[in-house]
């Protein structure tokens, strides 16, 4: 057979590895975002995915920065501390972070495992992964309401922007 190629299987995450955000955001667990998400077919390497991650952390830091400074004055200590509300025994704040995360991370990731082939079949996959990769962002951007939308004065509503 011709035209057979072979792709390397990325090492395994180490037990327990973790992408640490700050004091006050609990750490994410690579496994947990590996399991929940379809990462380019097994061939994700941890490096990248530690890289997405940590993308995925600096935007949600970005989206919450107001959110999160009105939680710390109001005496929060930690995210767990905004609500005793839970899901499935989890705390729903940290439930929540989690997801933005993973989600974040995801579509990066989507974006970046482009097919490279230049054949029309290539191009209809590419153009799938975008789709993928907004969904995956317009996701996590809910999650962004969900948890802004604890301890608020309303709830904020999903799938609505401001303009700059």
């Amino acid at each position: 057979m011709n035209g057979l190629i072979s792709s390397p299987v990325p090492a395994p995450d180490p037990a327990g590895a973790q992408v640490v955000a700050d004091d006050w955001f609990p750490p994410v667990k690579l496994d947990d975002v590996r399991d929940r998400l379809r990462l380019g077919e097994g061939v994700v390497t941890n490096a990248r995915l530690i890289e997405a991650m940590e993308g995925g952390m600096v935007h949600a830091f970005r989206e919450l920065a107001d959110w999160r400074t009105a939680r710390v004055l109001a005496g929060a200590t930690g995210l767990e501390q905004v609500t005793g509300q839970t899901l499935n025994g989890r705390n729903y704040a940290v439930l929540l972070w989690e997801r933005i995360v993973r989600y974040f991370a995801g579509a990066d990731l989507a974006a970046d495992y482009r097919d490279v082939t230049a054949t029309d079949q290539g191009l209809d996959r590419s153009a799938e992964k975008d789709l993928t990769s907004d969904e995956l962002r317009r996701r996590a951007l809910a999650a962004v309401a969900d948890l802004r939308s604890i301890a608020a004065e309303k709830p904020v509503e999903r799938n609505r922007v401001e303009l700059i």
